[in-house]
Formats: structure tokens, C-alpha cells, sequence
């Protein structure tokens, strides 16, 4: 049983074992970082054992118990030999009972273990609190933090690299995060992450220093910076970057927390959407800070404020804890660069080196050897020679044979030295080079081997530079292209300006634009819709799409058809309820299509236009694309509205179709809105030249076709159209410009002819486009609607050009139109000829019954029919002899039926000479011929 004398005693002897053991570590200078961390950890172990035990040894001495008064007293009364017997009683008993325990060797508790001891290797305290991408304290790991940081919501996708060095900048704005995002628990969560990390992380690397004492003096600072409210960022009544504006011409939005470059880009954006949410977010953390609560002193403060400051206070110790380990950040940075164009293979055998230099054991005399003072072998090491992997000096004429006595210096990696030539050429692949290199803009870094001037790696440079330029070749520029007036130009060129109708075209030669329209191979489309379908089943459910054949693409939709169409396999059938039609070509169609579909995403409507608006989720862990809103008649017949008149397509030549009386009838309630306070129309009136059209089906019983498959797939409404334009060119007559007066050569230059029927005014394009842009004072480019100058009607500028791209790029179309038309005419030819020789007919007959009943009376003419009807009679009751003889009978020969269809039509001939006579001429040759009979 101990005393407390004993245990103060014990106490006493521990403490100086302690203080031993700390002088045998701290005289020990180990070379690896490992085994230094090492040994500052079981320093900082012994230290806090030795707090402990000077605790134990203060309470002994204040003897609150009285427990020590109480051992002294019975020392000066009880027999002394009575308890020497029963002491050595005690330990007799204990060691009968514990007989195989070993004596404690207080010596060898608190002495340094060494890896060549016989006790085996000792596990080390830092491999079981450094991961290895840490390397033993001398990098940072902030992998898990970056990762943290990738999932807040609007924070820019830095690169592990660039988050090295911006992971402590907390300015509103940076990173991508504002001041209102920073109150969310994400955030702090993450900026609780990165405390935590870079305490643990300073706690591991210096033991020795007392981190809960720097933390203290970091919070002391940020209090006081609090208190005057200068802590950046955390201002009550503005941002700090609010006064720092980069020009004088700047402004500075409180609500954005952005600068803009002057007034005008100011008061532009406050109409925009991300303007007025940023307002009603401030207008709310206002709100918010109308909620006070009482603090200890007695002040009020609100529950923003307080969140504020514990966020603040945070980043405070992010920035004072990074910038005392700016080494090891730095560190970090260049290491990870490294690494980047290591394999995977070089990192492992890197871990396995770093590893195996720590673990390799010192080389001793002998086990009881001689050591030097401080207890380790003296190296001899006059000529300061390089130490080899043991330890010890390497040999002179090694050091001779690689030649290390040389120094030589390299400008590039900052004046850095190196020892030997084969150092020297080594450096010029490792990473300090190859970041000089990199800082000043040279990226080729093979070709600047054994250059150490900064001179002469830029001169060089820009020698590389000049040389490649001389030589590198646009494949742009190889095929050189020419408008009418002259200008060459690449042809990428050539096609960027032709699709947006910028080139510069001559007044009258047109053949070299001819030649750049070479690249475009099919004539403009004759038909491409975007549609919308309405199911019959659901009447809400509408569908957006596009299509060059409506007739094709609703019986896929209604499955009659395979193709495509899965997306409305559920809600069949569905019926075309509206389209636009009128598109140059399929790609706009499809931008149309897109912008119908996607109105809150569509950058051809202005955000202060915008009808469409979704709501970004709060709590979504991640960023997402905004999802499509669903679609109503309401939305899609505004939107439509706002499409139409949008500058994207308010010059396209497009017409709406509609084919169900409500959606006209939304259309027409949405154009015909009632008007604001000020009398203006709340929505904007349709452009003008947009053809609304209506096609309702009235009867579905009915045999009419109607909707969208009465609409033409092909150019047969063209048809008339190209026929007269293909008769006027193939008169190769001297057509003269209907505008300019010059005359017009087939072959040089593009010439359109108006499209009015009975019109064949024909004349330069460019002079039609002059002509039609004569009134225009908006500077627009292509003309829309004018009135021709020959007729005076009212001419589309997309017929004309469509029926001029079919004549240039459509040959085929041409012949096809020009075959049909051909073959229609001559039937209608034969049809004409038919009604006219039905018609003479029906008036000869109508003549002879006429003449017969003025000259015979009403009995002659009956007798006349009687006897027809006898003779068609006896014709149909003919027995089957007269039917064999009149098959038996010689037929005629090809003369004697020619002879006979003569003098049928000589017959005919002076019948109606005879009719055409008066009525008593014909009477009086009558009466002729009837006396000549008599006589004969």
C-alpha cells in the first residue's frame, strides 16, 4: 500500500525521468521531416504528462483531505516496527500472487526508442494522423474542402489549383458567391469544414506551439474589427468593395454586389430579372433584421446579424490560419503542378521512397559504442562533400568524376544553383524550369534546352513565333472568293456575310456572286411548319414541333405511321390545332421551335420582355438546368405573340394558320387585350405583314379536305409563277431592268421578276432590293413588302427570292413544274374542244326541230318522232339472220370511209349554210327541189 509520501516521492522521481527524456529528444536533430514530427509529438506527449503530474503533485501538497496529516501522525505515534513488518507483509503477499511480474525499469519508460534497438521497430505517432497527400505535415489536403466547395449552389468551377489560392478570399462576389448566399447552412457548414482542417492541420505540423493561445489572439482581432464594423465584407449598411471602383465613370450596385462600367450599363440592368431578386433578397435580409433579440449586455441585435458574424468570424480565422502556413501553401501549389505529369506509377514509388528514407536506421559503431557528445557519430567531412544514402560523405574522386564542384546558375529558375554538370542538365525537365518558362509565356519548352538568359529565351520566342506564322497555314484562306464589287475574301468569310446578307453586290455584274452561290446546293424549302398539337383525349396536354410534311408527321404522332413521335404515344389521338409557316430554311424552324419550347431560356427574347419565368429551387444540392415549364394555351399563344415580334424574327416572312375556333379565339382575346390606366395597350399589336389565316373544319363527315392536309407539301402554288418567269427568260429577248433601264444578259448577275399575275416586270435583285428599302429608315438590310414599279401591286420580298432560288438551284423542280403545267394545259385544251363541239351540236338540233315545226305544224313533227321512235324500234328488234348478214357484208374500205366522212361534212356544211338562211328562202328551195322531183 503506498503512502502519500510514497506516491509524492514517486511523483518527484517521474517528473525528472520526464524532463531527461525531453533533453535526450530536443538534443536530437533528426534529418527527415518524418522522424522530427516525430519526435516534437512525443515531446509534446511528455510535456502534457508532466502538466498532469504537476497537477497530481499540487493537490498532494494542499492536502485538502487531510490525508497526508493524517499518514504524519501516525508516523509519530504507531510503532514503527509493527508497520515495517506489515509493509513487508504486504509485498510478500503480492508477489506470492503475481509471482511471473517484472519489475518497471523507470530508466527505459522515458527513453528515446531508436529503430536498431533490440525492442524492433517502434510504430510512429505521424503515420496514423497524416493521410499522404499531406506527406508528413509538409502539404496541404483540401480535396474534401474543394469538393465542398464545387457543391454550392452558383459557386464557379475552380480547378483544384486555383482553389489553392483563392480558398481564403472571402469578398462578396469572388468564387461566385454573394453575401446573401453566404447565410445559407451549406455555407457555413463548409466554412466550418475548412476551420477545422487548417487547426488540425497547424496542431499536427507544430505540436509545440501553443494553437489554442494564436486562435485567441485571432478571435481578440476579429471582435474589435467587428465592433468598428470593418471586417471585410460584413459592412451593415454597404458592401466594402462598394467605394473601390476601378474608374471613376464605374457604379456600384448594392443590391448585385457588382460594379458596372457606367450609367447607362446601370440603369439598363435594372429592369432585369436578376436585378429585382437580388433587391427582394436584400429587401428580406432587411426584414429579417427587424427581429431583434436581447443579448447579455442588454443590446439588441437581430438574428441575421448574429448568423453574420459567426460566418465572418470563421473566414476571419481562414485568412490569419492560412497566412501563417503560406509556406506549406505554396508548397502545396508547386507539388500539386508536379504531380499532374506524374503516373501513377511514379506517385506510389514516391510514397515508397519518402517511406524508406525515414525507416533507414543509423549506422552505430557498435551497440555500446562511443558517441560524441550529444551522443551520436562524429562524420569527418573536411571538404563539405555530398552525403551519400547512408549518411556519409561520398568519395573524393566521385566527386571529382561528376564534376560537383562546378557551380552553375540558371537565370530562368531565379539565380538557383547547381551543383555539376549532370544536375544542370537534369534541371532543364524538372518543374522549377519549366514554371520560369511558363511565367514568361513560352509554352514549346523542348526547344529551350541549355538556355538559362531571360533575353535570350523571349528573343528566341519571338523568333519561333514570326517563323510560325510565316508558315501556318488558314484553311480559311485557301479558296479566296469574290463579291460583285470586287472584294476578296476567304471563303468562310464569304459564307458568314452571304447568310446574314451582308455582301456587297454590284449594280449590274452579279456573275462572280454567282459563283459563291455554288456552296448552296437546294433551293429554298417549299414548306417547314412549326406546329402545335392538342390531344383529343386530354384537351390540356398541347405538344410543339416542327416538320416540312404536317400531313406525315400527324399520322406518326397518332401512330398511323411509324417514326419518331414518343413522346405523344400516351395521349392519342392528337388533332394540328395551329402552325407557322413561311420559313427560309429548316434550321430556323428549329430555332423557332426551340425559343416556343424554352421561352425562359430563349436569348432572342429580352429578359424585360420575358413572359416565362422559372424559379430556380433554394435547396438544390447542386446546379441544375431549370426545368421546362409545362405547356398551356395561354403560354404558348403569348409566347407565339412575343416570338413573332421579337428582332430575331419580326423581318422572316411568316404566316399563321389556324385550325380550331378556341385557339383563334385565344389568339384573338390575347391580341385584343384591354388597355392599361394610360391607355395603352397592355400587350403589343401583331407586325405588320403577318398573314393570319383560318381553316376550320366544320363538317368532320364531310369529303372536303380541310386543315393542315389541304396545305401544299410542294411548289405547285409556284407553278404559274415559274411558267411565266421561264417564258420571259427562254424568249431570249432584250429585257430590259425595270428599274435601272440596263439590259439584262442571262448568265451575269441574279434578276427577279415580279410575282403578280399579268406582271412580267423583271429587273436587277439588287436593284429590287434598293427599291424596296427606298422608304425603309430603320437601316434594315432586306426589304419585307413593297409595291412594284411596273404594276403597282403590293410585292413579298421571300416570293420573289424563293422563286429566284428555285430557278438558280432547282432545275429539276423547274422541269418538273414546267411538265405538269405543260400536261394541264393540254388537257384543259381537250376539255374546251370537247364543251365546243357539244355545245354546236345542241344548237343544230335545237335549229332543226325549230325549222320542222314552223314548216310542218305540231302533226308532221309528231308524225316525224313517230316514225324515229318505229325505226329505233325495229333497229333494237332485229333478228339474229339480219344480225349474221350485216356481219357477212363487205366492210368499206379506208378510201370509201374517208369519201363518206367528206361528204358527211360537206352535208353538215350546207345544212347550216341552209338554216342560217331566213325562212322564206328556205321555203322557196324547197318548193324548188320538190317541182324539180315532180318533173324528174
Amino acid at each position: 500500500m503506498l503512502t502519500v509520501l510514497e506516491d509524492e516521492r514517486y511523483i518527484h522521481e517521474d517528473l525528472e525521468r520526464i524532463e531527461q527524456g525531453i533533453a535526450d529528444r530536443v538534443r536530437d536533430d533528426p534529418n527527415h521531416i518524418r522522424n522530427r514530427l516525430n519526435r516534437d509529438h512525443e515531446v509534446a506527449q511528455l510535456l502534457e504528462q508532466m502538466q498532469q503530474q504537476l497537477k497530481s503533485l499540487i493537490s498532494i501538497h494542499d492536502d485538502q483531505t487531510r490525508s497526508a496529516a493524517r499518514e504524519l501522525e501516525k508516523l509519530d505515534t504507531a510503532d514503527p516496527f509493527g508497520q515495517f513488518y506489515g509493509h513487508v507483509e504486504e509485498l510478500r503477499e503480492h508477489h506470492s500472487r503475481y509471482p511471473n511480474e517484472q519489475a518497471e525499469n523507470s530508466e527505459q519508460r522515458y527513453k528515446p526508442k531508436h529503430h536498431g534497438d533490440s525492442n524492433g521497430l517502434m510504430p510512429s505517432i505521424v503515420d496514423s494522423i497524416f493521410s499522404g497527400e499531406e506527406a508528413y505535415g509538409r502539404f496541404f489536403d483540401l480535396n474534401t474542402c474543394h469538393e465542398a466547395f464545387l457543391n454550392l449552389p452558383n459557386a464557379k468551377r475552380l480547378t483544384y489549383l486555383q482553389y489553392l489560392e483563392n480558398f481564403d478570399n472571402f469578398t462578396p462576389g469572388h468564387g461566385g458567391i454573394r453575401r446573401a448566399e453566404k447565410l445559407s447552412d451549406q455555407y457555413l457548414q463548409y466554412v466550418t469544414q475548412l476551420v477545422e482542417y487548417l487547426t488540425s492541420f497547424r496542431k499536427r505540423t507544430r505540436p509545440l506551439d501553443d494553437t489554442d493561445k494564436v486562435l485567441r489572439e485571432f478571435d481578440q482581432e476579429f471582435d474589435k474589427a467587428w465592433e468598428n464594423d470593418s471586417v471585410q465584407g460584413w459592412a451593415l449598411d454597404k458592401p466594402a468593395d462598394a467605394s473601390k471602383t476601378t474608374d471613376e465613370a464605374a457604379v456600384w450596385c448594392d443590391d448585385c454586389e457588382k460594379e458596372f462600367k457606367n450609367s447607362n450599363v446601370y440603369n439598363g440592368h435594372l429592369n432585369g430579372r436578376k436585378h429585382i431578386k437580388a433587391a427582394e433578397l436584400r429587401k428580406q435580409r432587411k426584414a429579417d433584421d427587424g427581429e431583434q433579440i436581447t443579448t447579455r449586455k442588454g443590446g439588441a441585435v437581430s438574428t441575421t446579424r448574429i448568423k453574420e458574424r459567426a460566418i465572418a468570424e470563421r473566414e476571419h480565422r481562414v485568412k490569419r490560419l492560412a497566412s501563417s502556413m503560406s509556406t506549406e501553401r505554396s508548397d502545396t501549389r508547386v507539388n500539386t503542378e508536379r504531380k499532374q505529369g506524374m503516373t501513377e506509377r511514379e506517385r506510389q514509388q514516391e510514397l515508397e521512397n519518402l517511406f524508406s528514407a525515414s525507416e533507414a536506421p543509423k549506422s552505430n559503431a557498435d551497440e555500446g559504442g562511443e558517441r560524441g557528445e550529444d551522443g551520436e557519430e562524429k562524420i569527418y567531412n573536411p571538404l563539405k562533400l555530398p552525403l551519400a544514402w547512408d549518411g556519409k560523405p561520398i568519395p573524393f574522386w566521385l566527386y571529382r568524376l561528376h564534376g560537383l564542384g562546378v557551380e552553375l546558375d540558371c537565370e530562368i529558375c531565379g539565380q538557383f544553383v547547381y551543383m555539376g554538370r549532370r544536375a544542370f542538365d537534369k534541371h532543364f525537365g524538372e518543374p522549377r524550369h519549366i514554371y520560369g518558362l511558363k511565367c514568361l509565356g513560352i509554352t514549346n519548352v523542348t526547344l529551350f534546352r541549355d538556355i538559362t538568359k531571360i533575353g535570350e529565351a523571349l528573343k528566341l520566342w519571338d523568333r519561333l513565333q514570326q517563323v510560325q506564322k510565316k508558315n501556318k497555314v488558314d484553311e480559311g484562306s485557301i479558296v479566296q472568293m469574290e463579291d460583285g464589287e470586287g472584294n476578296v475574301m476567304p471563303e468562310k468569310v464569304y459564307n458568314d456575310l452571304q447568310k446574314q446578307g451582308l455582301l456587297c453586290a454590284s449594280r449590274h455584274d452579279h456573275s462572280r456572286t454567282l459563283v459563291g452561290m455554288k456552296g448552296v446546293y437546294r433551293p429554298l424549302p417549299a414548306l417547314y411548319v412549326v406546329y402545335v398539337l392538342r390531344s383529343s383525349v386530354r384537351k390540356a396536354s398541347l405538344y410543339v414541333g416542327s416538320t416540312p410534311n404536317p400531313q406525315r408527321r400527324l399520322k406518326q404522332h397518332n401512330g398511323d405511321s411509324k417514326g419518331g413521335a414518343r413522346r405523344t404515344s400516351n395521349l392519342r389521338p392528337w388533332e394540328m390545332v395551329a402552325l407557322v409557316s413561311g420559313f427560309p430554311s429548316m434550321i430556323s424552324a428549329l430555332k423557332f421551335e426551340w425559343a416556343l419550347n424554352n421561352p425562359h431560356l430563349s436569348l432572342h427574347i429580352p429578359d424585360e420582355s420575358r413572359l416565362t419565368v422559372v424559379k430556380r429551387r433554394k435547396r438544390a444540392k447542386r446546379r441544375q438546368h431549370l426545368k421546362r415549364p409545362p405547356h398551356t394555351l395561354l403560354s404558348i399563344v403569348s409566347n407565339l405573340h412575343l416570338l413573332i415580334g421579337v428582332p430575331s424574327f419580326v423581318r422572316w416572312p411568316l404566316d399563321l394558320r389556324f385550325f380550331a375556333p378556341d385557339v383563334y379565339a385565344a389568339w384573338e382575346g390575347w391580341t385584343a387585350a384591354p388597355k392599361t390606366r394610360d391607355g395603352s395597350p397592355s400587350n403589343p399589336p401583331c407586325r405588320s405583314g403577318l398573314r393570319i389565316l383560318t381553316d376550320f373544319v366544320r363538317d368532320a363527315a364531310s369529303d372536303q379536305i380541310t386543315g393542315a392536309q389541304a396545305l401544299p407539301l410542294d411548289y405547285k402554288p409556284m407553278r404559274d409563277y415559274v411558267q411565266k418567269a421561264h417564258d420571259v427568260v427562254a424568249s431570249n429577248d432584250r429585257i430590259p431592268c425595270v428599274h435601272c433601264g440596263e439590259v439584262l444578259t442571262e448568265g451575269r448577275g441574279l434578276h427577279a421578276m415580279c410575282p403578280l399575275d399579268g406582271c412580267t416586270a423583271m429587273g436587277h435583285l439588287d436593284c429590287w432590293s434598293r427599291h424596296g428599302l427606298a422608304d425603309d429608315t430603320e437601316g434594315n438590310l432586306i426589304p419585307d413588302m413593297f409595291c412594284c414599279v411596273s404594276c403597282g401591286g403590293e410585292i413579298r420580298w421571300s416570293d420573289m427570292v424563293r422563286e429566284l432560288s428555285l430557278r438558280i438551284r432547282g432545275q429539276k423542280e423547274v422541269e418538273r413544274l414546267l411538265r405538269e403545267a405543260m400536261r394541264i394545259k393540254k388537257k384543259e385544251a381537250k376539255e374546251k374542244e370537247k364543251a365546243e363541239r357539244q355545245v354546236k351540236k345542241r344548237t343544230r338540233k335545237k335549229k332543226a326541230e325549230a325549222a320542222e315545226t314552223e314548216e310542218g305544224g305540231e302533226d308532221e313533227v309528231e308524225d316525224k318522232v313517230g316514225k324515229r321512235k318505229r325505226k329505233k324500234k325495229v333497229a333494237t328488234v332485229e333478228t339474229e339472220e339480219e344480225v349474221v348478214e350485216a356481219k357477212v357484208v363487205r366492210q368499206p374500205t379506208k378510201r370509201t370511209r374517208k369519201k363518206k366522212a367528206v361528204e358527211a361534212e360537206v352535208q353538215e356544211v350546207e345544212d347550216g349554210v341552209f338554216r342560217s338562211q331566213p325562212r322564206k328562202r328556205q321555203r322557196k328551195k324547197k318548193a324548188t327541189e320538190a317541182d324539180a322531183e315532180e318533173v324528174g
